[in-house]
């Protein structure tokens, strides 16, 4: 499995003070440190590429597990022991202008923020959060984008952790991470923080499509669906594996609240079979929808850069806001249906694989009835399992944008087959293994049933 950085942002400080009582910051990278001016105060954040739903909407769409970042602005706030917020930033435009590629340590894109005069700290223990999102994004940012300096409140502001953020969508892609800080005279310190995804994803990669009367699509349903996501609780970790899941400092956390009400299906992510193949059709008769010429890649119109498929296949994928299992209830399905998505013409279930970690785990959950962590969740099962934060559960592989990242722009031939894109068939199966990837922190594998 090819190594990335995928999950998150890392910012890394320190400060100091000399005899004279000028503070001195130090910022730490991972493998050394970066001396500046006497007197300065000096934070760089760091957001590092993370892994990856065929959507066009606010946020980046989910095409794989590829490190990649598209977030367009950086909110950076520091509050004291008390939460009055002592200093307040937005880095606008971030991936472009906003800010600079990092190789060291990672990879990414990071901006150095100098404190000066009036905004430097006085020794105290203090919190820095910083949130990357996009313009315009899909869940309601007012926790985020309401945060001032104390003084400029319209009386005096206070700011709370735990910040809940409706979504108008299953889940987006955000970052966001939080740096205890210990500020003393005369003494310096340099301490890491990293940001991470706060969501997790979920995909379908799939070829050798049963063919069946009036189907047209293939839908990733689930058990559960959250309706706003929490930011909290947050793993300042930097991860070093994409999705390896071999990092002690892993977290198991269902950060989603706000469940949707009534019995309707929760609806991961659609795939349109009629943008994939030409005609759903079987004209060899082999009981599969023809693929050969009769398939296309509903992309391929998007000019340079667009995402690449193993020729016959189809993919879904999207950012979900993570949810607790239900006792008794299938978490996934894929479901073949008709045109009005009212008549499931097949489905599989799928599961987790037997000896994935997160069946050992317990996990931490957002209590919204008491608004703390304080719910613990066991019972895990291959069948029926959380969707927890930042890691990626995948029916099939994939792990880059381009099937074969060799040759951009070419959809290849099934054949000889790439390890690291790979789709299901679903030919014949009766159960479907799903892989969760979360630096994503864990990459998980799926399974059909």
């Amino acid at each position: 499995m090819k190594k990335n950085y995928l999950l998150g942002m890392a910012l890394m400080a320190s400060l100091s003070f000399n005899s004279c009582d000028k503070e001195v910051v130090y910022v730490q990278d991972g493998n050394g440190v970066e001396s500046v001016a006497d007197g300065a105060q000096i934070i760089t954040l760091q957001v590092e590429n993370g892994g990856d739903g065929l959507a066009t909407r606010a946020g980046r769409p989910l095409y794989s597990a590829e490190a990649k970042q598209t977030i367009e602005n950086v909110k950076l706030w520091i509050c004291d022991n008390a939460g009055n917020v002592k200093y307040v930033t937005t880095i606008s435009n971030w991936d472009k202008d906003g800010s600079t590629p990092y190789t060291t340590g990672g990879h990414g894109r990071q901006k150095t923020i100098e404190l000066k005069d009036a905004d430097k700290l006085a020794a105290g223990t203090y919190k820095i959060y910083a949130v990357g999102y996009s313009a315009t994004s899909d869940y309601t940012m007012t926790a985020v984008t309401d945060v001032k300096k104390t003084e400029e409140g319209p009386s005096k502001y206070t700011f709370n952790e735990n910040m809940v953020l409706p979504c108008s969508t299953a889940g987006e892609e955000i970052f966001a991470g939080q740096m205890e800080l210990t500020v003393e005279k005369g003494k310096g310190f340099k301490k890491p923080v990293v940001l991470n995804r706060q969501v997790a994803g979920a995909f379908a990669y799939v070829k050798d499509i049963p063919y069946m009367e009036g189907a047209k699509y293939l839908k990733l349903v689930a058990s559960a669906q959250n309706q706003s996501l929490v930011l909290g609780n947050f793993n300042s970790f930097d991860l070093t594996g994409n999705g390896s899941g071999n990092d002690a400092n892993v977290k198991y956390v269902v950060n989603g609240t706000n469940g949707k009400a009534g019995s309707d299906t929760c609806v991961i992510s659609t795939i349109d079979l009629n943008k994939w193949f030409t005609a759903i059709k079987d004209d060899n008769k082999d009981n599969l929808i023809d693929a050969g010429e009769n398939w296309k890649n509903p992309y391929s119109s998007d000019g340079e850069g667009h995402p690449t498929f193993q020729k016959g296949s189809a993919f879904g994928g999207e950012f979900v806001i993570p949810f607790a299992h239900v006792d008794g209830k299938q978490t996934l399905t894929l479901q073949l249906t008709n045109a009005a998505g009212t008549t499931v013409l097949r489905s599989w279930k799928v599961n987790l694989g037997s000896a994935d970690e997160q069946l050992k785990q317990t996990i931490t959950c957002w209590n919204s009835g008491s608004t703390n962590w304080s719910t613990s969740l066991s019972g895990e099962s291959s069948s029926t399992y959380s969707l927890v934060r930042n890691h990626l559960y995948g029916i099939g592989t994939r792990m880059n944008d381009e099937a074969n990242p060799e040759k951009p722009g070419v959809d290849p031939d099934p054949n000889p087959e790439n390890p690291n894109d790979k789709p299901e068939s679903l030919n014949n199966k009766q159960e479907l293994v799903l892989k969760v990837n979360d630096n994503w922190e864990v990459i998980h594998g799926m399974e059909l049933d």
